[in-house]
């Protein structure tokens, strides 16, 4: 909408999530509601030197039992395009419904080594013998994608009775992305069970 909904349109908004409603956010729209304070838990995150353009990438449920990913396995791909990315505060991280890529984020990674950080020869010939981890992208290029692995791709954030569904790509674009398309219809079907 030309000149967007205005301080009176996202106060209704407001009103509309803190009287239980569901406001779904695909993509730049996630940045009004977040910098307006709807979604005050979301807090910007820049990449430094993320360059990515619309791309098929690697993604991974974190909770995998929410209705939101009805239907989905929990690793699958998703089609992302240059766009905001988002954070919560590392207490708050049972939000992200869905992150990028399969690793967590650094302050995550547990550590198992053994006293004074010194390496464990036997850990270090077990990770060795893992499988490694699916490529991120499937098809398109990213540059500096280490700096996205991690990071949330769907929030799920109460607000007063109601909730934000915040997606950081747009599961809609262009009507190309077929299969990214559901993530929507989970959110409209189940908009009633979408508590975390």
């Amino acid at each position: 909408m030309t000149g967007g909904p205005g301080l009176d349109g996202m106060h209704q908004l407001q009103l509309f999530v803190d009287g239980g409603g569901v406001l779904v956010t695909l993509d730049n729209s996630t940045k009004m509601a977040a910098e307006t304070g709807i979604a005050r838990e979301l807090e910007p995150f820049q990449a430094q030197g993320l360059f990515h353009p619309g791309s098929f990438v690697q993604v991974k449920a974190r909770k995998s039992n929410s209705p939101l990913l009805y239907g989905y396995p929990e690793l699958f791909y998703v089609f992302r395009g240059n766009g905001p990315l988002y954070q919560v505060e590392k207490f708050n991280r049972e939000m992200m419904v869905m992150q990028y890529g399969t690793k967590p984020l650094k302050d995550e990674v547990e550590y198992t080594g053994p006293i004074m950080g010194m390496p464990d020869k036997k850990l270090t010939k077990e990770k060795k013998d893992e499988k490694k981890d699916p490529p991120y992208v499937l098809s398109g290029m990213v540059r500096n994608e280490q700096t996205i692995i991690g990071h949330g791709g769907i929030f799920n954030v109460p607000q007063g009775s109601g909730r934000i569904i915040a997606f950081t790509f747009d599961p809609l674009h262009r009507y190309l992305n077929h299969h990214d398309a559901p993530l929507v219809w989970n959110v409209l079907i189940n908009w009633n069970h979408l508590g975390n």
